[in-house]
């Protein structure tokens, strides 16, 4: 009892002394490894106590083979174990949680049952495989072949039904061992007398074993175990305390290398208990200085995220997705902050995970100016946006598009049901149709529609855009576009239409005029013409004569007018001309020759300043062009003048030009001459004013171009048409 009494006063002492070091000023992590430490050695000190006092020993002896499991009871007193209360305070302190420590223990156990190995074996995964994590050989001794090491534990079906059991085995000889298991065989391969195989618990299930091979005192082992059975439980306690410390400090550096910010503070005394390094690189604080760091300095740098407002207005937790952190040198760090109060031994704590948002800033601003300069280009477009989730009738819009349904955009359903509603009825089923047409090969559309506005207006819309997303079936589940108003557009679509109405009438109107001009008016044109020249012939009264003569020269106006006329009219009906390959300096030579008496009437000369072929794509109505240009210089020109022909190489082009010797064309009236009845001046000249207008419809029809400027080589104009060269 006495023994009891004193171990139970050391016991209360360690308590008292662990429940004091919170207070002391300690870290809190180095507290907490003292703890451990203390409260590891009060259950050393219990274990011995029980295997000195309450070890009652039981054993099943089956031929060679005896079990016993792991908490054996005997009636021994405390002088039965080898190990008294100084040599177990030498044996806690290598005891720190190191594969050095535990190595050290299994060398005690190594010796005390003087083996040839000793091995600590962990059991993992699924299937349960065994996996060597330390080992012990006697000095002098091979350590043979590891038969656990990586195994399944199938392979080992009677080992492993006792461990399973949480029974130790002792195995005095192998070879005599009756059991015919594979692992019997297995291990009289192996070992070369005797076994000892101990199970680890922990929270009643086993998570691996000791391994004693080939001991020389497995029988007084067998008898007196307590030894054995204590190094063992030391042991144990000492895999488990290394496996817990192994997990406090892989957490721990997880947290260290976390890209988030942690740090945890005391509400009480709003100091830092603890951050990670990754808080400290980014804020250039060390963590000395965050644990240092009064209340005013810290929320200077972190806020105030801790107070007492938060935890009444948010509870237990909250998240702030808009703060920032300080640096020390001033730089703020947008963060996204989640804070969880947590309570723990009568004292309030504050864990807060903040994660840099600076590339999400960037990004949500480089996302928010690219959004603006859409929305400024689709208003500067006139454009309404919209985008309809097909599966769920969701529609987005901006508020352009809603305005021209005449709504607010609040306003506006979201749906495309509404909108369907507004289609005019006519055009309604056909939009309907375009949706439901669009395929995964051809996901663009265009569609023109009516719409009945919110104040019953009619509106004409063109809709553009595109089918972003098919379900499974290749079936359309979302569309993406944009709205045009284009009333205006289609009114004055209607205002040309009705223009080209009225214009098609006024051209039948022309063709009508045209051929009442060739045969209704022609027609006593020519019989005028006919009877005066008789009446010429037979006429022998001067006076008479004189008069039939004008009334000719009349008549002979009358039908170069109506010529012309519709000669003018049928080349503004044509759109196109068949082209042949000509050569310009023969139709020039032809004409020329046609107007010899008009020339010679005058006394004028023709000079011809060209020589060699100049093929070009013609129709032969550009001979009026060239007729035109020589009657104009003869009927502008003196009597006793020359005419100039000249063909020119203009890259690509022949450039045709006629020069006379006349009075020459005033710069101001140049640009007016080939407009239809626009006459320069010129008295006593005959001619309708359409002349130059024909050449230039012709020009047009052949894809050319014509002009007029100063005789360069002297008095007179010189006027010229562009064809192109075959």
């Amino acid at each position: 009892m006495a023994t009891w009494s004193k171990e139970f006063y050391m016991m209360v002492l360690v308590f008292m002394l662990s429940a004091m070091l919170p207070y002391s000023g300690i870290n809190i992590n180095t507290t907490l490894k003292i703890q451990l430490i203390l409260i590891f050695c009060v259950c050393v000190f219990v274990i011995y106590i029980s295997v000195n006092h309450s070890f009652n020993r039981s054993k099943i002896v089956d031929s060679a083979i005896s079990e016993s499991p792991v908490s054996l009871d005997a009636d021994i007193s405390s002088s039965s174990s080898r190990y008294k209360l100084p040599e177990i305070t030498s044996l806690l302190s290598p005891l720190s949680g190191t594969d050095e420590g535990i190595f050290d223990i299994l060398r005690l156990i190594g010796e005390l049952t003087d083996c040839t190995r000793c091995s600590i074996y962990e059991v993992q995964g699924t299937p349960k495989v065994v996996k060597r994590k330390l080992f012990w050989t006697k000095s002098g001794a091979d350590g043979g072949k590891d038969v656990f090491h990586n195994s399944n534990m199938k392979m080992f079906p009677w080992i492993f039904s006792n461990i399973k059991n949480k029974k130790s085995v002792y195995i005095h000889d192998i070879e005599s061992v009756k059991e015919e298991t594979p692992d019997i065989k297995l291990l009289q391969t192996q070992v070369n007398n005797s076994f000892v195989v101990i199970p680890f618990l922990d929270k009643s299930d086993v998570f691996g074993f000791i391994f004693i091979e080939d001991s020389q005192k497995i029988v007084s082992l067998e008898k007196e175990p307590y030894d054995l059975i204590f190094l063992s439980e030391i042991l144990r306690l000492a895999i488990v305390q290394k496996k817990f410390l192994d997990e406090i400090s892989l957490f721990k550096n997880l947290i260290n290398r976390s890209n988030d910010y942690i740090i945890v503070i005391d509400r009480n005394t709003s100091k830092v208990i603890d951050v990670n390094e990754t808080l400290c690189a980014h804020t250039g604080y060390s963590k000395a200085e965050f644990m240092s760091m009064e209340s005013e300095s810290l929320m200077d740098i972190v806020g105030n995220f801790w107070s007492g407002a938060f935890f009444e207005t948010c509870g237990s937790s909250y998240l702030d997705v808009d703060s920032s952190f300080k640096a020390k040198d001033g730089t703020k760090i947008p963060v996204e902050i989640n804070v969880t109060f947590i309570a723990h031994d009568e004292s309030e704590y504050v864990l807060a995970v903040a994660r840099n948002i600076v590339e999400r800033k960037e990004r949500e601003m480089l996302l928010q100016k690219i959004r603006d300069r859409v929305e400024l280009a689709l208003n500067g477009a006139d454009l309404g946006m919209w985008d309809w989730d097909v599966a769920t009738d969701e529609l987005v819009f901006n508020s352009r598009w809603a305005e021209m349904l005449g709504y607010q955009a609040a306003n506006l359903p979201p749906n495309f049901k509404a909108i369907v509603k507004m289609i005019h009825e006519q055009e309604r089923d056909e939009v309907i149709s375009v949706f439901r047409s669009i395929k995964q090969q051809s996901p663009f559309f265009e569609e023109e529609f009516r719409i009945s506005t919110r104040n019953n207006d009619t509106k004409w819309l063109l809709v553009r855009g595109k089918a972003t997303e098919f379900d499974g079936e290749g079936k359309v589940s979302r569309l993406t576009g944009t709205a045009m108003d284009i009333t205006e557009r289609k009114l004055s679509e209607d205002h040309l239409k009705q223009y080209a109405d009225k214009l098609q009438r006024s051209n039948e109107m022309k063709e009508l005029f045209t051929d009442i001009l060739r045969h209704d008016l022609l027609n006593p044109a020519g019989a005028i013409k006919g009877y005066t020249e008789l009446l010429l012939e037979i006429e022998n009264n001067e006076r008479k004569k004189t008069m039939l003569e004008r009334i000719q020269k009349s008549d002979d106006k009358l039908i170069d007018m109506i010529d012309t006329a519709a000669k003018f009219a049928k080349l503004e009906s044509q759109e196109e001309l068949e082209f042949s390959v000509m050569d310009l300096g023969d139709l020039l030579c032809n004409i020329t020759e046609s107007l010899r008496p008009m020339f010679e009437s005058k006394k004028m000369k023709v000079v011809m300043r060209f020589s060699g072929a100049h093929n070009s794509s013609v129709n032969p109505i550009v001979e009026e062009v060239f007729a035109n240009f020589l009657t104009n210089a003869v009927k502008y020109s003196s009597d006793n003048t020359s005419i100039f022909i000249d063909i020119f190489d203009d890259s690509g082009m022949w450039k045709v030009a006629v020069s006379d010797q006349g009075e020459g064309i005033a710069d101001a009236d140049k640009p007016y001459v080939f407009d239809r009845f626009k006459r320069v001046t010129k008295k006593g000249v005959k001619g309708t004013g359409l002349g130059l207008a024909i050449v230039k419809r012709i020009a047009e029809l052949h894809k050319g171009d014509v002009g007029v400027e100063n005789n360069p080589d002297g008095k007179g104009s010189r006027f010229w048409i562009m064809l192109k060269k075959a």
